[in-house]
């Protein structure tokens, strides 16, 4: 009884924002606080992909096509990431899949991207096989409870993508035992999903969204947004039975196009051998300005397959 009620919150939730949407897409200047994307930076120790980089982004709700995605497309490429991990809430109506999928398709032509759904996509009205159909198409990895394994010459990258855990979607099964030298990044949309996991689990890094940081952030006002599946983990890092968990405050907003002292943000993680070289790269803001002569690539809405 209460995984329903729970979900019907956030169906009810859903429903009521989309008004909003529709009516702010109409006018796409009256944004306050979303222009400019903070970076932050996490180290994740284990030699085999030492001098790797992945880029975390999420919660892109993407129903109109604005400068500010060509300006966050041009800040990823500056960070020259070898993953690009994006954790659902990638829209909200169906008439945002052409914008979406433009975007996805440049983070595509600076590197693999990876992808879970969350709760907004699954309420969208677009089924789950056109996300599927569309990220085959242009070449982008979607993960529903699945596990995808990255040979790295001395070990491997094992990245696992569990379907939307609000929706009591998500399948943990799906996660692969430990082995040598593989590190494993799990991908989910929500929180709650570090509730889900206990000690037999073998994850490195959980990686979500779905709290868009509060959406703002006022000394002494409860934050706008804290959505069910939250629990309580509004942004950061967090740990639970030896797990390490990040929320992002992700890109875009939801019910009011307003973020107040809680900048978007683009998570980059950096896998490091030691300490010394933790330190040797404390800084992201040198690689954050696009490198010169790079300019997104113009969005085909009929790639070859």
């Amino acid at each position: 009884m209460q995984r329903w009620l729970y979900r019907v919150r956030l169906l009810l939730g859903h429903g009521l924002s989309i008004p909003f949407h529709h009516l702010f897409n109409l006018f796409p200047e009256y944004e306050f606080g979303l222009s400019s994307v903070h970076v932050s930076r996490i180290i994740c120790r284990h030699p085999p992909l030492a001098g790797r980089r992945a880029v975390h982004i999420t919660d892109l709700h993407l129903d109109r096509y604005l400068p500010r995605h060509d300006h966050a497309c041009h800040q990823i490429a500056g960070l020259r990431p070898d993953w690009i991990f994006v954790t659902g809430d990638l829209l909200n109506v169906p008439d945002g899949v052409p914008h979406l999928f433009r975007f996805l398709s440049q983070l595509r032509g600076i590197a693999p991207v990876y992808m879970t759904l969350g709760n907004h996509d699954h309420f969208s009205g677009v089924p789950p096989h056109q996300f599927v159909e569309l990220a085959d198409r242009y070449k982008i990895v979607l993960l529903m409870n699945q596990t995808t394994l990255v040979p790295l010459g001395t070990g491997e990258l094992a990245i696992v993508g569990l379907d939307d855990p609000t929706t009591h979607r998500a399948d943990v099964g799906c996660i692969p035992a430990a082995s040598p030298d593989r590190y494993t990044v799990l991908l989910a949309h929500a929180p709650m999903v570090l509730d889900l996991l206990d000690e037999s689990h073998a994850v490195h890094l959980t990686l979500c969204g779905h709290s868009h940081g509060g959406q703002w952030d006022i000394p002494g006002v409860r934050p706008f947004w804290l959505p069910p599946g939250c629990k309580g983990r509004l942004w950061g890092e967090y740990s639970k039975k030896g797990h390490r968990l990040y929320v992002n405050r992700g890109m875009g907003w939801t019910w009011l196009p307003i973020r107040i002292n809680c900048t978007p943000e683009i998570l980059v993680i950096d896998w490091v051998k030691d300490e010394n070289d933790a330190r040797a790269r404390t800084d992201v803001r040198e690689c954050v300005q696009a490198p010169r002569g790079h300019d997104c690539a113009p969005f085909d809405p009929n790639p070859p397959s």
